[in-house]
């Protein structure tokens, strides 16, 4: 009977549960829809994709000099990796993005902040920072190269110009977007300026400001790309140019999946930095 005494308490215990609610039924199959839309969007609907792609490649119906087989370029692939290639590439290529990423972001957040705080830097620096903006980065490199030459610091400045422009703008919006509740109270507490922005500013402006990170870090690659198209001699988009000129199709379409796959795999490092940061905002549960 002894052996029978865990049972008996786990259906007593059992028994006076309450039933689920129509809530927590909808609750439970939200998330079993959400997980099957990631499931389709991550892995069905690429595969799909992939799946057509070849079988249209196959039949004859895509001209291979133009469009490869998936297969062609997964061979391009491997034989980039196993040449070194690849690896000489993306480490040129990240080593630029993260120097240009350091100074753009650098001096993003610093006058972010300023102009945030202070209305005239806003209106000067505003201005400028519009009209810059409008001009793609493409129209910057000659420009630089004629200043700079072909050399590391043209395409450095490109970069920090880049990932400069959202990193200052989601700064302001971050300083705007302070609660008017948490400035009045700093002022009744009397807290000092370094603290007041310590406690209040930055706290309240962090969830835009890694808005304009995560931006940046797109911005980045696609001016390092286009900085080393126009004037470079090693690096992914040197890469691309070279297998556009021996029109190399397969190598060039690996080239630029693996330049997406790299700039996914930094957005999503930032994002777990972003989720760590704002872990204190989770529900308890």
């Amino acid at each position: 009977m002894r052996k029978f005494l865990p049972f008996i308490e786990y259906c007593r215990a059992s028994s006076k549960r309450k039933p689920f609610s129509g809530n927590e039924i909808n609750k439970f199959l939200r998330q079993v829809y959400d997980r099957i839309l990631v499931a389709l969007n991550v892995v069905f609907f690429p595969l799909l994709v992939l799946f057509v792609w070849q079988m249209l490649a196959m039949s004859g119906q895509l001209l291979e000099v133009i469009l490869p087989s998936p297969l062609k370029v997964w061979s391009a692939f491997v034989r980039m990796v196993q040449t070194g290639l690849l690896a000489r590439d993306l480490s040129v290529s990240f080593r630029r993005v993260l120097t240009g990423y350091l100074w753009g972001a650098s001096l993003g957040l610093i006058l972010g902040v300023v102009s945030g705080l202070l209305k005239f830097f806003e209106r000067f620096f505003g201005t400028i920072v519009d009209f810059i903006r409008q001009i793609p980065p493409m129209a910057w490199m000659p420009l630089l190269i004629l200043w700079f030459g072909i050399g590391e610091t043209s395409k450095a400045i490109l970069i920090a110009k880049s990932v400069f422009v959202p990193v200052f703008i989601n700064t302001i919006r971050g300083v705007h977007g302070t609660s008017r509740e948490h400035i009045e109270l700093s002022r009744v507490l009397e807290l000092s300026y370094s603290k007041y922005l310590r406690r209040v500013i930055i706290p309240s402006a962090l969830p835009s400001v890694f808005t304009g990170l995560r931006l940046g870090v797109g911005a980045a690659w696609m001016s390092v790309v286009a900085a080393e198209m126009l004037g470079g001699i090693t690096g992914v988009g040197y890469a691309l140019i070279m297998a556009k000129d021996f029109i190399l199709s397969d190598q060039l379409i690996a080239m630029m999946f693996v330049i997406g796959i790299v700039g996914l795999l930094t957005d999503a490092v930032l994002g777990q930095v972003e989720r760590f940061t704002f872990r204190w905002k989770k529900a308890p549960a």
